[in-house]
């Protein structure tokens, strides 16, 4: 993606130096820890800066003074403290990124980005609506409500296989093809196979600078920014006339946070939130770890709250049948739910 054999991290996330967070790092852009938007310094988007390094930190990050601000990045390896660098501002918010314009001061070898390099760019510098970052089903998972416990049971595979073939995990799963892990029919239920053959003429025809086709934009904004929020977010019908909206978080501890393997299993949070026509509306928040399951249940009034508290030991006992280990529920009346 990068040209420049030299200087191959060009884009670049910063963080204000007193308000550190610390967030998984994702590859290839490799940005670091999130800045809040309430400590974001007024940079304006498109705008050069010139950049002073300072200390370089025990983690791999600097200090780096950008228009006397003050930031944390990750720098490249051939930069050293004090070498002054141009940044052009491609995004800020939800953090601070900037990109690499050239090398360090002095140098006849300018840092250049690819056309995907530039795409990737692009795509990152454009608002992101909750449709674009959100996986959509069009078809209902099931022809009706489920009634019995095979059918419930059936519906579970059915939310497995909906986030599976949205398109989110496609460059994956073709490398577990190439290796015999997934089938061609497989592949073909995925977005991207359903998208017309994209031709260097075509590209041409259309805009030179893509590299990919039109249609599968809206797919690359939403890998982008599954890989930058570690938030997978799917919407669909279950069944029909049923909307659901599903987002599954993974929480590291610190040392994963820092990017090293900790040698725990994870903790994952899955939010799932419903219109139900009985109970109005529900949003159901399920922290999986490796002792059990903690399960929250919101709820807009309190009427529907405390009938589901009637309900709850039989609720859990039921989950627990099916071989899940309940640490502990929750039922609460929420106004935001």
């Amino acid at each position: 993606m990068i040209s420049n054999p030299i200087n191959p991290a060009v884009i670049l996330s910063a963080t204000p130096v007193d308000t550190v967070s610390q967030t998984r790092p994702v590859n290839p852009i490799t940005p670091v820890p999130d800045a809040t938007q309430s400590d974001t310094p007024p940079f304006v988007p498109g705008q050069k800066y010139m950049a002073q390094i300072g200390e370089r930190l025990a983690d791999g990050h600097s200090i780096v003074n950008v228009a006397g601000k003050w930031l944390q990045m990750r720098m490249p390896a051939s930069v050293n403290t004090g070498d002054v660098l141009e940044l052009t501002l491609i995004e800020q918010a939800p953090r601070l990124k900037f990109l690499l314009q050239n090398n360090i001061q002095g140098s006849s070898n300018p840092t250049t980005l690819s056309q995907t390099g530039k795409f990737i760019a692009q795509l990152l510098n454009q608002p992101v609506s909750t449709a674009t970052k959100t996986a959509n089903e069009t078809i209902p998972l099931l022809p009706a409500p489920p009634a019995t416990s095979t059918e419930k049971a059936h519906l579970s595979s059915q939310l497995q296989q909906a986030l599976s073939a949205s398109g989110l995990f496609y460059e994956s799963h073709l490398a577990q093809w190439l290796n015999g892990g997934r089938s061609l029919q497989q592949l073909r239920q995925e977005p991207q196979s359903r998208l017309p053959v994209f031709t260097p003429t075509a590209a041409a025809a259309t805009d030179p600078a893509s590299p990919v086709a039109p249609q599968a934009a809206a797919l690359v904004q939403q890998q982008l920014h599954t890989l930058e929020t570690g938030v997978i977010q799917w919407r669909g019908e279950i069944w029909p006339g049923q909307v659901a909206e599903w987002d599954i978080t993974e929480h590291l501890d610190d040392r994963e946070q820092a990017g090293e393997p900790s040698g725990k299993s994870g903790r994952w949070q899955t939010r799932i939130h419903l219109q139900l026509p009985n109970l109005g509306k529900i949003t159901a928040t399920l922290m999986i770890e490796p002792q059990g399951m903690r399960i929250r249940l919101d709820t807009e009034s309190d009427e529907i709250t405390q009938q589901l508290k009637k309900e709850q030991l039989t609720l859990a006992n039921a989950m627990q049948t099916t071989g899940l280990t309940i640490q502990a529920m929750e039922i609460q009346q929420h106004e935001n739910t």
